[in-house]
């Protein structure tokens, strides 16, 4: 009984300084912004949801989650973005669940391998670069919408983003016999990770705008001018994210560390 006790001591000891050390990192990573360069705005890169995915694959969804909601949450508080504080709280714990909640499938009993899914995220985010970059020749970087004070912001490397993003996707897919079926789960997951917020921040938009009195669809649209930005950071978290994971898990498993 002794035994047990110390053992849930430890485990919950382990979690707290893992969820400590996590937000700490999601909140330090916000000040670390690399710019793009690009003819319209002003896009960056920032590494707090790729800190969120990397610690949901290495140890589980809960502590990614909850590292991201506090670390993130905390930053918003501190930085003037207030108003933000409760859609950080819930699309980071829900990036950090989603992405572990895929991830921990590889550990079934014969799990099959996900490369269906992997192929339909790649075929999504080709069709999706394609389209913007073809829309951004046809019309140019920046285009103003009807009803919408802000306009949509093409930047070039959006559809960059979304080609390499999809292009990597599907070589993973013709490699996967190369590679466990472990590693396909961890890229599924931080996908999954990655398209609940950018559902979530294009739900959250329209929710705002339609409380303040906006009408549903200039709403829509005003929302989905934002998401540009999200993706480019999604692409930039996920890609970073599964090329951590890869070395950090194997240097985990050789000191046989377990949660």
């Amino acid at each position: 009984m002794n035994e047990g006790k110390a053992s849930l001591r430890t485990y919950s000891t382990r979690t707290l300084v893992l969820i400590g050390l996590f937000s700490a990192i999601c909140y330090i990573a916000l000040y670390v912004r690399i710019p793009i360069p690009s003819p319209v705005g002003n896009p960056f890169l920032h590494m707090g949801n790729m800190f969120v995915i990397l610690a949901a694959l290495l140890f589980n969804g809960f502590i990614g989650g909850i590292s991201g909601s506090i670390g993130m949450g905390l930053f918003d508080a501190l930085n003037g973005y207030g108003a933000s504080v409760p859609k950080t709280l819930i699309l980071k714990l829900g990036i950090g669940l989603v992405t572990g909640w895929i991830f921990k499938k590889h550990k079934k009993d014969k799990a099959r391998s996900p490369i269906g899914w992997i192929i339909i995220a790649a075929a999504f985010f080709i069709v999706i670069g394609i389209g913007l970059m073809i829309t951004s020749f046809a019309r140019g970087n920046e285009i103003l919408i009807k009803g919408v004070e802000k306009s949509l912001v093409i930047n070039p490397a959006l559809y960059i983003f979304s080609l390499v993003l999809g292009a990597g996707l599907l070589v993973a897919a013709g490699l996967s016999k190369k590679y466990p079926v472990k590693i396909q789960y961890a890229i599924l997951g931080a996908v999954a990770g990655i398209a609940f917020n950018l559902l979530g921040e294009f739900a959250f938009g329209v929710l705002t705008l339609m409380l303040v009195g906006s009408n549903f669809y200039p709403a829509v649209l005003a929302s989905a001018v934002s998401l540009p930005a999200t993706l480019i950071n999604g692409t930039f978290s996920i890609v970073v994210a599964v090329a951590l994971y890869i070395p950090i898990s194997r240097a985990l498993e050789r000191v046989n560390y377990r949660l």
